[in-house]
């Protein structure tokens, strides 16, 4: 999956690609590209999805540099808001429909 968001900083703004190129069971790997960045990203909302946990997504910078800690954290807040809007846009998954009715005889 990818796209692009624009990210806002003092009086600049950027606009950056981003694009998902790892998802297994715990994490999720995104690649962000743009003027003067190019990193990977690592996060572990697969697991919290699974477990159905609402805790804070954990990230980690995998490869490439970035200069401050307030960019990464603003490049992970724009990478969560719209991970959480393609969650929302996917219909949820209900386990009792996977199987069908049991009839039940006395």
């Amino acid at each position: 999956m990818k796209w692009e968001f624009i990210l806002q900083g003092g009086l600049v703004s950027k606009t950056l690609k981003a694009e998902v190129i790892y998802t297994g069971y715990q994490i999720e790997e995104i690649k962000v590209t743009g003027d003067g960045i190019s990193i990977i990203a690592q996060s572990n909302r697969p697991l919290l999805v699974a477990i159905e946990r609402n805790y804070p997504i954990t990230w980690k910078l995998l490869q490439g540099e970035i200069k401050g800690d307030a960019d990464f954290n603003r490049i992970t807040k724009e990478l969560e808001k719209h991970l959480l809007q393609q969650d929302k846009t996917v219909a949820p998954k209900n386990a009792s429909m996977a199987f069908s009715p049991v009839k039940i005889s006395a």
